[in-house]
């Protein structure tokens, strides 16, 4: 639904770096799903949008194998640094200062300031930004694969695609056995009530304490109208000294 037209590719890629890197596609689809989502919010068009949550969720995973972190950890920081938030990216060496964006604008041969920018303006600098300073990084995830790190991190991987795959093939029974489940449950449901109330037990009314609430918020309302009222009084006596 995230990524719309572009689903099916989004969801072919994935399914390939799974075959190729053993991580588990549904966790690379949540990513890019909400790398996607934050993009187009900002209001970068639907293609780029699609490529940079793209890059952002493998970059994701290889900021995972080169510092030896767990991958939900790295997308939170990269999810911060693509809406602004300087802090998760620097605390591991990388920079998205408004100081550096400016130098990063001023490289590219855009004379536009920072905070002039929009929104989406602003979401594709900091993409600019992050992917040009981890170049160090790109490709780790490949390039040490049989590193014991990665080798248990695939293999958490598949133990979890394995057991949900297990899992599905409970799904259609389920799907027939719990309708069933539910009208039966609300069946009991209703005969105890009625039980309950042949000794006697009724449920306590609501009171109008929420009425109190609403009460007293108008009642603080029209404080501060009246707080406001002298206030201007006292600017109209101030201006006069």
């Amino acid at each position: 639904v995230s990524m719309g037209e572009y689903s099916n590719e989004a969801k072919a890629y994935a399914e390939t770096v799974s075959d190729a890197m053993g991580i588990d596609s549904s966790e690379w689809i949540r990513a890019q799903g909400i790398f996607m989502t934050m993009a187009t919010g900002f209001g970068v068009a639907g293609d780029r949008a699609a490529t940079m949550s793209k890059n952002l969720t493998q970059l994701g995973y290889d900021l995972s194998s080169f510092y030896n972190q767990d991958v939900e950890e790295m997308m939170l920081k990269l999810k911060s640094g693509l809406a602004g938030e300087l802090e998760p990216l620097r605390a591991i060496g990388y920079d998205l200062s408004q100081a550096k964006l400016e130098a990063t604008a001023l490289a590219l041969g855009i004379d536009k300031s920072v905070s002039s920018m929009t929104q989406a303006e602003k979401a594709q600098l900091r993409y600019y930004a992050i992917m040009t300073q981890v170049t160090v990084a790109q490709g780790d995830m490949a390039r040490t694969l049989d590193d014991p790190a990665n080798q248990v991190r695939v293999l958490k991987a598949e133990l979890s695609m394995a057991a949900r795959e297990i899992g599905n093939i409970f799904i259609p029974a389920l799907n027939a056995i719990l309708p069933y489940a539910i009208a039966v449950t609300r069946v009991v449901g209703n005969l105890a009530q009625n039980i309950a109330g042949l000794f006697g037990y009724k449920p306590k009314e609501i009171d109008n304490s929420t009425g109190k609430v609403v009460e007293n918020t108008d009642a603080v309302a029209e404080n501060l109208a009246d707080a406001q009222k002298e206030a201007k009084k006292l600017k109209s006596y101030m201006l006069g000294i």
